[in-house]
């Protein structure tokens, strides 16, 4: 799989070791203008990549997705908002083998980042390990594990808990590679695929507090009703093991 840039309203060209990746649908441009807006007051390079339609995957994708996992570990059908999200992440990380920077900033295209960002991004490269994910982005804090001071406002920390939310993460050419080496077939949000190190053999850290937030606009990612009840009790053990392997992996086994 491959990412499709949309190389005219792309900046090329920028300083430093970080390349943003923007996820956005041609259907819409005004999240588009948005989040490119807030991009343009930066020094860093930045590309549009064209995002899945989830309703309208060549054959090749479609295979790709495991419906009966996706069902028992969710409680729900797979809907194409789910689908299209996570195939357009997957192609995200393939950039950095074209790419000569170190970094890479993945960035869903409801993104608002909060004033400073960019200073703050620089120390956290100082904290950075091969081979992890960084949250700059998460719904809920949860219960965390602290690590170390970015700077005098921000922490690096080892979730415990599930934050969800990815609308804005780094990774390296490290972490690139394991997540897409074990990133099919697709059976889980992709939020909960890049918090899952127990699948992947990426660590997950996050900036506290978060240097992005969701904007606030309607999703594109519309969920169905959850199944009866009855039906989700291999949903409640699939959560149950992903919990344990969560806070075993994050606290007992983090180094």
């Amino acid at each position: 799989m491959k990412a499709t840039i949309d190389w005219s309203r792309s900046r090329r060209d920028g300083v430093g070791e970080v390349l943003v990746c923007v996820i956005n649908l041609d259907r819409s441009p005004e999240r588009w203008d948005a989040v490119s807006a807030q991009l343009k007051e930066t020094a860093l390079p930045f590309v549009r990549l064209t995002a899945f339609e989830g309703n309208s995957l060549p054959q090749p994708l479609a295979d790709l997705v495991d419906h009966e996992h996706f069902e028992k570990a969710n409680g729900r059908e797979a809907t194409p908002g789910d689908l299209g999200c996570y195939f357009s992440h997957v192609a995200a990380w393939t950039l950095l083998a074209e790419r000569p920077e170190r970094f890479l900033l993945v960035v869903e295209d409801d993104a608002v980042f909060e004033p400073g960002w960019t200073e703050t991004l620089q120390h956290a490269l100082q904290a950075y390990r091969p081979g992890m994910l960084m949250k700059l982005s998460w719904q809920r804090k949860g219960l965390t594990r602290f690590m170390r001071n970015v700077d005098a406002t921000h922490a690096l920390v080892r979730p415990l808990t599930h934050q969800a939310c990815n609308a804005a993460y780094l990774i390296d050419r490290d972490a690139a590679r394991d997540l897409m080496a074990s990133a099919f077939p697709l059976h889980v949000p992709v939020d909960h695929y890049v918090e899952s190190p127990w699948i992947t053999g990426v660590r997950v850290r996050s900036i506290v507090p978060a240097l992005a937030r969701q904007r606030g606009v309607p999703s594109t990612i519309t969920k169905p009703e959850k199944f009866h009840w009855s039906q989700r009790w291999p949903t409640l053990l699939y959560r149950l093991k992903a919990h344990t392997l969560r806070l075993w992996l994050s606290y007992f086994r983090a180094t």
